[in-house]
């Protein structure tokens, strides 16, 4: 079977979510406290009672047998008749091995305790044959693992005392020899297991012991040697192997929980190749399940709405913030983070989202703060305002800040503190590391560190090792700034006509060529001899005579990186642990440099 259509109304804070046209692989995303495990709990609920009015399901029949027992292919369980006919379905009692047309189910929480040793006997039923209850499949992998790795050692146990009453019958009967091609029950496991953690072998079971062994660089070990997301997988693939459902809807709640992101891409390609026409439907935050899964059905359920509308959102790869987001180099799994995402501009985000994280400590925790890559991204910064920043996006609020340097110039030359509905900032101070460079903060730092009479712990002396090291940097922070104003004047070539739809081949050619022209004179001119000398000239003087000034004003206008990482090397500290003792030091400080950056976040999170 398979759900087609899934309507679902007050369960709370779910209000309303109707999704139809359902394929094969279903992903349910949205960020953390929208509602989507108790979503699926409702579900769940429902197909174990299959009674009430909050949901109900379109469902298609995928075999013979489903079409004969509902009297029609496709049935609608808001019909008491229909939801009668899916409950005749469900709760018939199934074999272990080889699950039709059910439910399958795996929670969040998959940590496995308290297996018990089962109980030995000479000979055992064959497991795969054992009747278990209609509804055993419902309830989650915590529950079913001691009964799949008990199935396994009494599959292997049975099939020895089979093995053995076989030969002595044969004995008995006058053979001599006896046909020894038998399968190996553990072959499918050991294929799965290949597949998934491959050098790695899944090696002959210890009955005695009653552990799964595998073998390694020529030594056998024991399961639990694995890591925890290597158990994590083969506890839910071998519970399915041995299910191995057909026809069957599968949930899975946050399967890239403690996983590696290969190891996930695995296990689910691994469970999509066990049985057939099974449907899954993922409760997911990462971002790479839900950008790979476009091609499928992404639903993104979004906070709760006043008018109690519809909080089911499909999403398609032509989404035009599918596609908006492509501009900033992020995927549409970013939306799956939080409700309100701040993306950090730079070069070196990844270590400006430590920093900030550092800084901020969990001032903010609504905000999450995403890298967004380099300066590139920005350059269609306008489409980007419009069509992310300027909106909210199924309920989830985008932010931007760059490095000063970073921010693209719109209107005049000089605007460079576009602020689009307050959800776009620059810092004040060129780089993120120029709030690093306060001289009695650094003093601080170094407090404990050096003897009495270092210059080290003297704000002034600091001060002035500072200001040398910046006017070595002259000619470099002249250069930055200077081709900063040149690339924002030239800016990318375009020569892209309007309405090019209607043109006749000529038409078009004779507007490109123009449009070319007109891009060939703007970009001449950006790179005019005489404007770049006036560029440079002017920056150069500009930023001399900040360091010929009294005051800490030029630690706002010249680039910080160079000037820190040289003080750093200066001090004999590497960058990372000076940083991490200035950030402390300046929360001590009555006057605390990083208090701007503190303002902007606060704006974001109003």
């Amino acid at each position: 079977m398979r759900i087609k259509e899934i309507k679902a109304q007050g369960i709370l804070p779910v209000k309303k979510f109707q999704i139809d046209n359902l394929s094969d692989l279903v992903v349910i995303a949205g960020p953390n406290g929208v509602g989507k495990t108790r979503l699926i709990t409702g579900l769940l609920q429902y197909f174990q009672n299959l009674s009430g009015s909050d949901v109900s399901f379109v469902i298609e029949a995928t075999n013979d047998n489903e079409e004969n027992i509902f009297g029609e292919k496709v049935i609608d369980t808001s019909i008491p008749q229909d939801a009668q006919k899916l409950k005749g379905l469900l709760q018939i009692n199934q074999r272990r091995r080889n699950l039709k047309s059910s439910i399958v189910y795996f929670e969040s929480n998959r940590s496995i305790q308290n297996v018990k040793a089962l109980a030995f006997q000479f000979e055992y039923p064959d497991p795969w044959e054992e009747q278990v209850g209609w509804n055993k499949s419902f309830g989650g992998l915590a529950n079913r693992w001691q009964d799949t790795q008990h199935a396994i050692f009494k599959k292997i146990q049975s099939q020895k005392s089979n093995i053995a009453a076989r030969a002595i019958q044969l004995k008995r009967d006058g053979h001599q020899s006896m046909n020894l091609d038998f399968s190996d029950p553990l072959t499918p496991f050991r294929k799965a297991f290949s597949q998934l953690l491959g050098p790695k072998v899944l090696a002959n079971a210890d009955i005695q012991r009653q552990v799964l062994r595998y073998e390694y660089n020529g030594e056998i070990r024991d399961i639990n040697t694995l890591s925890s997301g290597e158990r994590e997988v083969l506890n839910i693939t071998f519970d399915f192997i041995l299910r191995k459902p057909s026809d069957c809807v599968v949930f899975f709640d946050e399967p890239e929980l403690h996983l590696h992101p290969e190891l996930l891409s695995k296990l689910i390609s691994t469970l999509k190749d066990v049985g057939k026409n099974n449907q899954f439907i993922f409760i997911s935050h990462s971002p790479d399940v839900i950008s790979a899964s476009l091609d499928d059905s992404v639903v993104f359920l979004t906070p709760p709405k006043e008018d109690g509308s519809n909080q089911a959102v499909l999403v398609s790869p032509q989404d035009e913030n599918t596609e908006a987001l492509s501009r900033l180099g992020q995927s549409v799994g970013v939306v799956a983070l939080g409700k309100k995402i701040v993306l950090i501009e730079g070069n070196s985000s990844s270590l400006d989202k430590q920093t900030y994280s550092h800084i901020l400590k969990n001032t903010f925790p609504e905000l999450v703060l995403l890298p967004s890559g380099g300066k590139g991204n920005l350059q269609a910064f306008e489409e980007i305002r419009e069509q992310v920043l300027d909106k909210s996006m199924w309920g989830i609020e985008f932010y931007m800040l760059a490095d000063r340097d970073a921010a693209p110039s719109f209107g005049s030359e000089n605007d460079t503190k576009i602020d689009a509905k307050g959800k776009f900032k620059t810092l004040g101070k060129y780089h993120l590391e120029n709030y690093f460079l306060d001289s009695s903060t650094l003093a601080s730092c170094f407090e404990q560190m050096e003897e009495d009479g270092s210059w080290l712990r003297n704000p002034v002396e600091i001060d002035k090792a500072l200001r040398e090291i910046a006017t070595e940097h002259i000619g470099y922070a002249a250069s930055l700034i200077a081709s900063k104003q040149v690339r924002d004047l030239a800016g990318n070539t375009d020569v892209m006509v309007k309405g090019a739809h209607a043109f006749t081949e000529e038409q078009l050619i004779e507007g490109m060529i123009a449009k070319a022209n007109q891009e060939h004179s703007r970009i001449s001119d950006s790179l005019n001899q005489e404007n770049i000398k006036k560029y440079v000239g002017e920056t150069y003087k500009e930023l001399d005579a900040l360091l010929e000034t009294e005051g800490d004003e030029w630690k706002s206008s010249i680039p910080g990186k160079p000037i820190f990482a040289k003080f750093c090397s200066k001090a004999n500290i590497p960058q990372g642990r000076l940083k991490t003792l200035y950030i402390q030091c300046a929360k001590e400080s009555d006057n605390d440099p990083f208090s701007e950056i503190y303002e902007i976040f606060e704006s974001f999170s109003k």
